[in-house]
């Protein structure tokens, strides 16, 4: 395959990850109601703030660049949506951590990242993008 017949297929994962957490937030909301389904997109949302406040800290102070290293906007907002099904699909979670493995192959084989870049970004945000989801689980729980 060519270089852009690879990267329309990495252009892609992001949107689909994105739709089927719609559709399972929406699907949430239908069968456990509607406040359920607002704490699960809550989560999503805060975590996605969290990734791209530290995507302008590191514009503003180059912390990966100290490194020689490039925070992974790709990397951080796919793992926002990873890090939902993790937490609210336990059954998918090894399919979506499998398919973020395949992603996070293709972007180094298209040269986006090194495999330093997305282990940096996902080390530094992924705790938090799963605090942001369980916490707002559990609330969502009470």
């Amino acid at each position: 395959m060519t270089f852009e017949q690879w990267a329309f297929i990495a252009d892609l994962y992001t949107p689909i990850i994105v739709i089927l957490c719609i559709i399972f937030i929406l699907l949430a909301g239908r069968h456990h109601g509607f406040k359920k389904s607002l704490f699960q997109l809550e989560g999503v949302v805060l975590s996605a703030v969290f990734i791209y406040a530290i995507m302008f800290l590191d514009n503003a102070i180059g912390i990966w660049p100290a490194f020689d290293l490039d925070y992974s906007t790709h990397t951080a907002i796919a793992l926002v949506f990873i890090g939902y099904f993790i937490v609210y699909t336990p059954k998918l979670s090894v399919l979506m951590i499998l398919s973020m493995v395949g992603y996070a192959a293709l972007m180094m084989h298209q040269k986006y990242h090194t495999l330093a870049d997305i282990m940096t970004t996902t080390i530094c945000v992924m705790p938090v993008i799963l605090l942001c989801q369980y916490k707002l689980a559990a609330i969502a729980k009470r």
